[in-house]
């Protein structure tokens, strides 16, 4: 560390460690979103719950400052209209 005062140097030790739990919790998000999806398009029983747990976890996200809330509506909006497109896709071709 070139960072000559124990201020900036405590300041940079700490942000090292939100950087490391901020992408900690995006790549939650990112995997229970993917496993959201693929629950729906296997027809899996624990879809919607699975859904409402990649929700949760955006929240969390939004709630803290790992993600803007925007972005957390944004994610969440994208989830349930892709969500909905695969559910629609499986009840047209039961048809």
């Amino acid at each position: 560390m070139a960072l000559r005062h124990k201020s900036a140097q405590k300041r940079h030790r700490q942000s090292l460690k939100r950087r490391a739990i901020n992408r900690s919790r995006k790549s939650t998000v990112k995997t229970f979103v993917k496993k959201a999806v693929d629950a729906v398009q296997a027809g899996a029983e624990n879809a919607l719950e699975m859904q409402r747990r990649a929700e949760s976890l955006i929240d969390k996200a939004a709630k803290g400052s790992t993600m803007h809330r925007n972005t957390a509506a944004r994610k969440k909006s994208r989830l349930a209209k892709r969500i909905n497109k695969e559910v629609a896709a499986q009840a047209a071709a039961q048809k």
